[in-house]
């Protein structure tokens, strides 16, 4: 575009903008009534909807680290060992993993609490409430998914055998 083609004349306040009629939304009003009300929607949040259906939630307390680490039955199987202290009136589960500098890097330490917490996902619902603390050797990151699945399985069953075979004094 040229200067050349460029009107000279300023616009009036009141006039409408030079926006050919062709060029407008027919489905928007023409006038500007403000804000429809609506505004954007709220963010769906997936991460804190998960966390909330959890039926573990990560140990916030000095006072169940103190209970693990004095009074918790153990079970172990292959490089997986199960602390549990019962909490019969605790709503839900509490856990906490133990993974070590030994077992390797930061990223292969976080890969193998992860595929921990997905197993621990799948049984929570069968495990009485309490505390649970995992821990895993050196020789975790080299388990297949299957073989961590079932060495965490003996474990937690060792480790809550006791809690099995006694009735619930909850009821």
């Amino acid at each position: 575009m040229y200067e050349a083609h460029l009107s000279t004349q300023r616009s009036q306040a009141g006039e409408d903008p030079r926006v050919p009629q062709a060029d407008v939304d027919e489905g928007r009003p023409s006038s500007d009534s403000g804000a429809s009300g609506q505004g954007t929607p709220t963010p769906v949040g997936v991460t804190s909807d998960r966390l909330r259906r959890s039926p573990m939630a990560p140990i916030q307390s000095h006072r169940t680290y103190a209970d693990l680490r004095v009074r918790a039955v153990r079970g172990r199987s292959g490089p997986i060992s199960v602390g549990f202290v019962p909490q019969p009136t605790w709503l839900r589960s509490e856990v906490a993993y133990a993974v070590g500098r030994k077992v390797g890097g930061a990223v292969v330490r976080n890969r193998l609490r992860r595929r921990m917490r997905m197993v621990l996902a799948e049984k929570a619902e069968h495990l009485p409430v309490g505390a649970y603390l995992v821990r895993c050797g050196p020789e975790g990151p080299s388990l297949t998914f299957e073989q961590l699945k079932e060495a965490m399985t003996q474990a937690l069953e060792k480790a809550t055998a006791t809690q099995r075979t006694t009735p619930s004094t909850a009821q």
